[in-house]
Parts: structure tokens; C-alpha cells; sequence
């Protein structure tokens, strides 16, 4: 071979090598880098985790790098790369076939699982609304299982179950820590956040959205998750604790509040109880029980309700050591009774104005509230030319409201045999397409005596001729009914009075005393009826 010669093939070697180098060996590479990546996204198992992972090829020698979930992924992708990619080479391409043109795989992937979910214990008392995101269908019934059983040995229950977004959340590598330290039930409104293995931590309701939204943020919850879900059970524990406020607020409120008080005063066969108490369950409680313990006797109810006593309370049980003693000439008794306490002896043969229940009244208890009542016992016992008794006995009256299916009965009467007769009258009247009530028709010892009740059961109103109707009737015993028909007007404070249709010498604040669970029921009755559209 001559220098030209040789010269002319070193030449041409060297074009063939560049334009390997320079034209082959890169469109090896990109078709060998393509059909790979479209292997591994053919695989089932790989679907929608290949996101973080980086494939490039140095000639035939794969080189993978990024990240993926999981071992299992990293060893998956690199199988994959080696034993199923198809692609040309230029000898092959030449023969038409598709061959496994990678020589060797460099597998740098890391292993960085994505973060956990998140859960939210959203509690108003002991009830809680368990939400969050959890990673699969088994971690969200497994976290839901363990913290409905933590919460439920404590007393709670927990309703819900995580959702579940597989495409931005893993498994958490331990979850101990969450379900060791699932809060305990509490009587006050919670909030209370975690990442799924870590502690719960606890939210207050009453920080601004903002600052709430910053600290969701930061245990995994999206923008999107908290509007959709977190910020509407944000609001009911926040509408909770503002319930629980108020009620620990009127509570505390109530506590101050003078408790109440009742005196037994007893002269020969009159007794009289007078003072003031907080609701008429107290009072209808201490003259039932009044009324059987000191039977033949005459009682006078001259107990009043007032919003200002402190509720919840209950006296000492009445009993006939309250009476003067058998073999006693002196046939007068008084005693003190408070909320709370035991019935005290007090000495009534002392000046009008005297105290002598003072030394028994507990700090929280002004005397100025038990001084009218005092001194007008007192003189009442000291032989006051006219008798207490007498000035204060009361009218007997009853009142009739029949609306809705139901024919409710109240008022006042001194005798049982009186209360038999109307409510017998009432039952043939009405029953059995109309339901008789009569638990408010009371037995009052301090009401005159009925002396001729035939004409008022005689002379009981029809009944409204539909659903949509009802009235109101008032009588005292002996007198014709009074019928009014039920409007808006009569159910609202002060109806009675603005009427003026009240039977003479009637109270029309006792009235609506006596009947206030009908008045209630009539005005609950009455604001569920359609209203009446005009006729043009």
C-alpha cells in the first residue's frame, strides 16, 4: 500500500468513526432512552409512580437517578430496564428485528417516600367527626378502627373514616405514636390535628383562619382539603364553643344568685307557706308534699317563682315535726327553710320587725329578701285582727285550651272532688277523638272553695270544627266559660291582659302562671300553622 493509499483509508475510518459518533451513536441513544421510558410506563405495577425518576443512556449503558416511593419501585425500574426494553440497533434494524440493545444499568434511584396523610378529630363534647387523607383503603380503616376504640373506652363516640389519595400520600412507616396518643373525651369543644405517626396536636377554634390554615399546612392539608372539609368542621366546633360559653357564662351567672326560701308558719289548722323560689317544679314539689303530710289541716300556698332565685336547688322533706307539738299548749309554729338546707326553728314571739332567722342565713343571702315576708308572719302569728289567711286566699279558676288534637286542662281549685269533675266532663266532651290533658289543673289549698261547680261542667265549649282552629276558655267554678279564639296575639306575653275578657276579680298573671304549658304548647301550635294567603 502507497502513503496515497493509506493516507485516503486513515481518512475514511476516521469520517465512518465521526459520523458514529456524531449522527449513529445519538439517535441510539434517544431511541434506546424512548423505548425504555415507554416500557416502564407499560407496567402496572409502575403506574403513576415514575414521576421522580430520571433515564438517560451513555451509548448502550442505562443510567438511572431521582427518586421513587418505594424499594420495590427501585428494583422494579431497573428490572425493567434491563430484561424488557425493545429497541433497533443499526445492525439489527438492518434484519428487521427488535432486540434488547442494554449492555449494563447504573441504578442511582434514591428511596424518598411521599409524606403521609393527616387526620382531624373535630369534637363537640364526647360526639367527634374523625376526617382526613390517608394513603390506602387498609391504612383509613385501620386509623379510623384504633381511634373510634381509643375514644369509645373513654366514654366518646367517633363517626367517619379518612379518604383516600394514593397518587400524593404513602403509608406511614409506624403510626404508635398517632394511636398512643388519641385525645381523651372532654366536655368542652376540640380540635385536634396530625400527621398520620406523629402526636396529635391541639388546634383552639378561636384563632383566625389564617393562622389555623398555616398550621394545617404544615401536617400535610391542601388548600383544597381544608375548604372542602376542615374549614365546615372548624365551624360547628367553633359554633359549639361559643354555645359552651355562653352556658358556663349564664351558669356561673346562675350560681350567684340568691338561693331561695320558704317559711312554715302554722296557726291551729291554718298553715301558710310563703317565700320566693326559682322555678315551679320546686314549688308544685313542696306543696304536693305539704299538702299530704299536713292533711286535715288547711294549707296557703304564698310561695311566688321568680327568675332572680338560684335555680337546680331542693328543700328538706316536710314532715309533721313541723307541727306544734301534741302535748303543747302553745299551737304556733314557725320555721325557715332554704335551698339546700334543713327547716330551722325560728321564735315568732318577738318585735314585727325582728330577725331571728338571721343568725341561720348563709353569706350568699340577703336579709332584706326574707324581711316582708318575716314580718308579715309574725303578725299573722301574733294575732293580727285579720288573718293572712284571709288576705291572700285566692280565686279558683280553670282554663281550657283545646287546639290540635289535644284538649289540655289548668288552673287552680282548693278541692279534689271539684278537679274530678272537670276533668271527668272534659274526658266525655272531648275523648276519645281528642286527647285530655290535666297534670296543670293543681290542687291549691289557698283558693276559695268551689261551692256550686255544676253549671261550669255543664256548660264546657265545643271543640273547633278544624285542625287549623283553637281556643282558649277561662271560668271560675260555678260561672259559664269564656271562650277566645287562639291568636298570634293571645299566645304572646301579655295576651291575656290585652283581651280583657278575663273573668272579674281574676289575676291575669296568675292566669298565665298556671297556664303556661298551654300557652307555650298553643304558641309552638300555632307558629307551625300555614298562613293564610288573601282572596283577590
Amino acid at each position: 500500500m502507497n502513503r496515497a493509499r493509506w493516507i485516503t483509508s486513515v481518512v475514511t475510518l476516521s469520517a465512518l468513526w465521526l459520523f458514529g459518533a456524531l449522527v449513529l451513536a445519538p439517535r441510539v441513544q434517544i431511541a434506546l432512552e424512548t423505548a425504555a421510558r415507554e416500557t416502564l410506563e407499560r407496567q402496572p405495577v409502575l403506574d403513576r409512580r415514575l414521576d421522580r425518576l430520571q433515564l438517560a443512556f451513555d451509548g448502550q449503558q442505562a443510567r438511572l437517578s431521582g427518586a421513587v416511593r418505594t424499594a420495590q419501585d427501585r428494583s422494579a425500574i431497573e428490572q425493567t430496564v434491563r430484561d424488557l426494553v425493545r429497541a433497533p440497533t443499526p445492525l439489527a434494524a438492518s434484519l428487521g428485528l427488535r432486540l434488547n440493545p442494554v449492555s449494563a444499568v447504573h441504578n442511582e434511584i434514591e428511596v424518598v417516600p411521599l409524606p403521609p396523610g393527616w387526620l382531624l378529630l373535630a369534637a363537640t363534647g364526647p360526639q367527634a367527626r374523625l376526617l382526613g387523607t390517608a394513603a390506602s383503603e387498609f391504612e383509613a380503616r385501620d386509623l379510623a378502627r384504633s381511634v373510634q376504640e381509643g375514644w369509645g373506652t373513654r366514654g366518646g363516640v367517633v363517626q367517619g373514616t379518612p379518604r383516600i389519595d394514593s397518587e400524593h400520600h404513602d403509608e406511614a412507616a409506624s403510626v404508635t405514636a398517632t394511636l398512643r396518643g388519641v385525645p381523651a373525651p372532654q366536655s368542652r369543644a376540640q380540635l385536634m390535628l396530625t400527621r398520620i405517626g406523629q402526636p396529635w396536636k391541639s388546634l383552639t377554634p378561636e384563632q383566625s383562619d389564617a393562622a389555623l390554615l398555616a398550621e394545617a399546612r404544615l401536617h400535610g392539608v391542601t388548600e383544597a382539603e381544608w375548604q372542602a372539609h376542615v374549614l365546615p368542621a372548624l365551624q360547628e366546633v367553633r359554633e359549639a364553643a361559643h354555645k359552651q360559653q355562653a352556658a358556663e357564662v349564664e351558669e356561673h351567672r346562675r350560681a350567684t344568685l340568691p338561693r331561695g326560701h320558704v317559711f312554715i308558719a302554722t296557726r291551729g289548722q291554718e298553715i301558710t307557706l310563703r317565700g320566693e323560689v326559682a322555678d315551679a317544679a320546686v314549688k308544685g314539689a313542696l306543696l304536693d308534699e305539704a299538702l299530704a303530710v299536713f292533711a286535715p289541716r288547711r294549707v296557703h300556698d304564698e310561695v311566688r317563682i321568680s327568675p332572680q332565685r338560684r335555680p337546680g336547688g331542693e328543700f328538706a322533706s316536710v314532715s309533721t315535726a313541723l307541727l306544734p307539738a301534741k302535748d303543747s299548749d302553745q299551737k304556733k309554729t314557725l320555721y325557715l327553710g332554704l335551698d339546700g338546707g334543713a327547716w330551722k326553728p325560728l321564735d315568732w314571739q318577738v318585735a314585727g320587725d325582728a330577725q331571728p332567722w338571721k343568725k341561720d342565713l348563709p353569706a350568699d343571702l340577703d336579709a332584706m329578701l326574707l324581711q316582708k315576708d318575716s314580718n308579715e308572719l309574725i303578725a299573722w302569728l301574733q294575732g293580727a285582727d285579720k288573718t293572712l289567711a284571709e288576705a291572700h286566699t285566692r280565686q279558683a279558676f280553670i282554663t281550657l285550651a283545646v287546639f290540635g288534637g289535644k284538649a289540655m286542662l289548668c288552673g287552680q281549685l282548693a278541692e279534689e272532688s271539684a278537679r274530678s269533675q272537670i276533668i271527668a266532663a272534659a274526658r266525655r266532651a272531648y275523648a276519645p277523638r281528642i286527647l285530655v290533658l290535666h297534670d296543670e289543673l293543681r290542687l291549691d289549698a289557698g283558693c276559695q272553695p268551689a261551692s256550686d261547680i255544676l253549671h261550669t261542667v255543664k256548660s264546657l265549649p265545643q271543640a273547633p270544627a278544624s285542625n287549623a282552629e283553637g281556643i282558649f276558655a277561662i271560668a271560675t267554678p260555678g260561672s259559664p266559660w269564656v271562650v277566645l279564639p287562639v291568636t298570634r296575639d293571645l299566645v304572646e306575653a301579655g295576651g291575656l291582659v290585652r283581651s280583657k275578657r278575663l273573668p272579674k276579680g281574676l289575676s291575669a298573671m296568675r292566669v298565665e302562671e298556671r297556664s303556661l304549658e298551654a300557652i307555650e304548647q298553643l304558641r309552638d301550635w300555632i307558629s307551625h300553622l300555614p298562613t293564610p294567603t288573601s282572596t283577590p
